[in-house]
């Protein structure tokens, strides 16, 4: 029993340990359940408020933020987000950042790679992302996006956009005004360092109008006298120089003559509106509506040019472009006149200068023409003098009465040559003259080179045979035709041929080589002389230039150095040309001459023709018992001259009287009756012409054949003879061969 009580005493005690302890994990329980449940009200009484800051901060930022997950949810945004995008609530309430994409792009200049972008940022999760978006309107944002990473874990991105417009135009207005700067500081500088008007208009219009804004821009320099406009000097920036002209910019009338006349600057915000703008004088050009023009002055005031400005868009030019243009066309006036003024300063140096050296140059060709004058005057005195001297002698041994047949054939063998070599000289400085005035004539026809070749070697062998030289004479075999002078050609070569024979040593050789092609012949004259001196090469054609004589040539210190220029203008005149050198394979001199060939249409037949029509007429000898004497009258107001004519034709069997002036010879023509009339063209009282007229007034039947015997040979003097009557025309001393065939001619 006691044993009972006992258990029932440790069963009561152990169940009321039991229930002491439940009680006090239930007061333990309640305790921490009190607890937490204050924590957790404090902590989200602690989140609600970080909550409401983070909308409160994101509601305060000037940008717009969107948040997203990772699979493009719309987690989070600001009103400001909102605003920037103009996004309705009922697009939002999707919460999907796909449905906004189309409206967002919309508004971005590049749509299509604004969305391709976004797409491109979720699939490949940089950490970071940055772009620039420019938008229709103007407006440029710049984005950014994070990616938001939770332990480690990405939970989502977050899209900032920030507006950057006025950030952007700050730039630009700052970027724009340092470019005007840079641009005025090197115009300034070039205004001031250079001097060319050119260089400085260009720099001009090229800053003026970048500055300005314009899209065109030109700058006329006027020089013409103070009241006229005649602009001539152009420079144009913003278009092509070829297509400026097609411009809608005024280039001329009401408008562009009001600014050259320097009245004050002219703008308009919209040039087509203006009553004094010719818009269909440009069709088809740039439109310009926005239209800018100033006056560009000088430092005293003289308007010398302007500057003009255009733009397609009306009112774009401001204060601030009038303000600018104004002042670069201030600095310009007053540079480019100091650029004026230098180039005036400039020229009249060079003037002064080249009239130094201009005077310099005829001093010193007046020094050597009256040097060359001097030793021409002389040599022709000394030229003529040679021949004079032995026909001097050759008088006195006539006046002595000499009767040998041998000496007296000598004596008129030597007054042949002299007569013959006087009248060369003469012809030589008469056809230098004629060529000098250009009233040398040529009678071209078709000729054999080898009819010239022969009648310049015929000419030229007593000099070759004089100086016992060698002369061959090497020619093709097929003939060759040229259309020429035969007459002047023939003295072309025989003035070379002279030229050889007298600057080569005695027993010296002379050789003519001639060479033809398709388009010419060369004719090449080589002797072993002396050569051409190096200090001549480019002088021996010269007018009174001649080689210099050496102890083996001393022949070759007469003439009058006139030959080699008559050869150059004669070959020259044929269309032809020569040079001349010295020999490279031993001494002596080589002139090569190059002639034209004629057309295939001159046969050599036709320059047979030629060269019978162009031979002198042979004397005629009429035998005994067959001549007919002539009733001949001489006049001449040189005594001597008519008497030695008269005496001449006398001793041919001929009547002959004599007249010494034209009235005279009217007289004894009316008494006579002469059947030829030999005239003087320069007699006292009565010219040739007017006598002429008179005697064929006279009305004699038969007609006489009236003969102009005169120094007189030029073209003119011969056409003047031909319209006075005259039948033939001879220029004194006559060919005793050419008056004895006349004479002796059936009239």
């Amino acid at each position: 029993m006691q044993a009972s009580d006992d258990e029932d005493r440790q069963q009561r005690s152990v169940a009321l340990q039991n229930a002491q302890s439940i009680l006090q994990a239930r007061q333990q329980a309640e305790g921490v359940r009190v607890a937490a449940r204050d924590g957790l009200g404090q902590k989200t009484a602690e989140l609600a408020l970080s909550l409401s800051m983070m909308r409160a901060t994101l509601e305060a930022s000037r940008d717009g933020i969107l948040v997203t997950d990772d699979d493009a949810h719309v987690t989070g945004f600001n009103q400001q987000y909102v605003r920037m995008w103009g996004l309705p609530d009922e697009l939002l309430a999707f919460r999907d950042h796909e449905r906004l994409l189309p409206e967002v792009g919309r508004q971005v200049q590049d749509t299509q790679h604004f969305i391709d972008r976004v797409h491109d940022i979720y699939r490949h999760l940089p950490a970071e992302s940055f772009d620039l978006l420019q938008l229709r309107d103007g407006r440029v944002y710049e984005r950014t996006s994070k990616i938001q990473v939770v332990e480690g874990q990405h939970v989502g991105r977050v899209w900032v956009f920030r507006d950057i417009t006025e950030q952007r135009r700050t730039e630009d207005a700052l970027r724009k005004k340092a470019r005007v700067l840079e641009l005025l500081n090197k115009t300034g500088t070039i205004l001031t360092a250079k001097l060319d008007v050119r260089m400085l208009a260009q720099a001009v219009i090229d800053a003026a109008t970048e500055v300005s804004g314009a899209t065109v821009g030109a700058f006329f320099y006027n020089t013409a006298a103070p009241g006229g406009h005649s602009p001539f000097l152009r420079t144009v920036a913003g278009i092509a120089a070829e297509d400026f002209d097609s411009c809608g910019l005024p280039q001329a009338g009401v408008l562009f003559d009001l600014t050259l006349s320097g009245a004050p600057m002219v703008h308009l915000d919209d040039l087509s509106k203006d009553a004094r703008y010719d818009a269909a004088a440009w069709p088809g050009g740039v439109a310009i509506r926005s239209y800018l023009a100033v006056p560009v002055a000088s430092g005293s005031a003289e308007v010398i040019g302007g500057l003009f400005f255009g733009h397609p868009d009306a009112c774009v030019f401001d204060e601030r472009a009038e303000r600018l243009v104004t002042g670069i066309a201030a600095q310009a006036g007053v540079s480019i006149d100091n650029a004026r003024l230098y180039e005036v300063a400039r020229q009249a140096a060079q003037e002064r200068e080249k009239l130094l050296d201009n005077e310099r140059a005829a001093r010193s060709e007046a020094e050597q023409m009256s040097r060359m004058k001097d030793e021409f005057l002389a040599m022709l005195a000394h030229e003529l003098r040679n021949p004079l001297a032995p026909l001097r002698a050759s008088a006195e041994i006539l006046r002595l009465g000499a009767n040998d047949p041998a000496v007296l054939e000598r004596t008129r063998a030597i007054m042949e040559r002299q007569i013959a070599h006087l009248t060369r000289l003469v012809d030589d400085l008469l056809d230098v003259s004629r060529i000098s005035r250009g009233k040398l004539g040529l009678r071209l026809e078709p000729i054999r080179l080898g009819d010239v070749i022969s009648s310049a070697a015929e000419t030229s062998r007593p000099v070759l045979l004089e100086r016992q030289h060698v002369f061959t004479v090497t020619m093709p075999d097929q003939p060759i035709v040229l259309t020429a002078d035969l007459v002047r050609l023939s003295q072309a070569f025989t003035n070379l041929l002279n030229n050889a024979a007298k600057y080569t040593p005695e027993g010296g050789s002379v050789a003519l080589y001639v060479a033809a092609d398709v388009h010419g012949v060369t004719v090449s004259i080589e002797d072993n002389g002396i050569g051409v001196p190096e200090h001549l090469s480019t002088r021996i054609f010269d007018m009174f230039v001649q080689g210099e004589p050496s102890p083996a040539t001393p022949q070759a210190q007469g003439g009058l150095g006139i030959g080699l220029t008559l050869v150059r203008k004669i070959v020259e005149m044929h269309g032809g040309s020569i040079r001349a050198e010295s020999r490279s394979d031993g001494p002596g001199s080589r002139f090569i001459v190059w002639l034209p060939v004629a057309d295939a249409a001159a046969t050599p037949a036709a320059a047979e023709s030629g060269t019978a029509q162009a031979a002198a007429p042979a004397p005629v000898r009429h035998p005994e018992g067959v001549f007919e004497p002539r009733r001949i009258l001489v006049t001449d107001d040189n005594v001597d001259a008519a008497v030695t004519l008269a005496s001449l034709l006398g001793m041919l069997g001929h009547e002959v009287r004599t007249a010494h002036d034209g009235t005279e010879a009217i007289e004894v023509t009316a008494a006579f009756r002469p059947d030829i009339i030999f005239l003087d063209i320069g007699m006292p009282r009565m010219d040739g012409y007017e006598a002429c007229r008179w005697i064929r007034a006279l009305g004699q039947v038969p007609a006489p054949v009236v003969v102009a015997l005169t120094g007189w040979g030029q073209a003119d003097d011969k056409r003047k003879a031909q319209e006075a009557g005259f039948d033939h025309h001879f220029t004194k001393p006559v060919d005793p061969a050419r008056l004895e065939a006349l004479v002796g001619s059936n009239l």
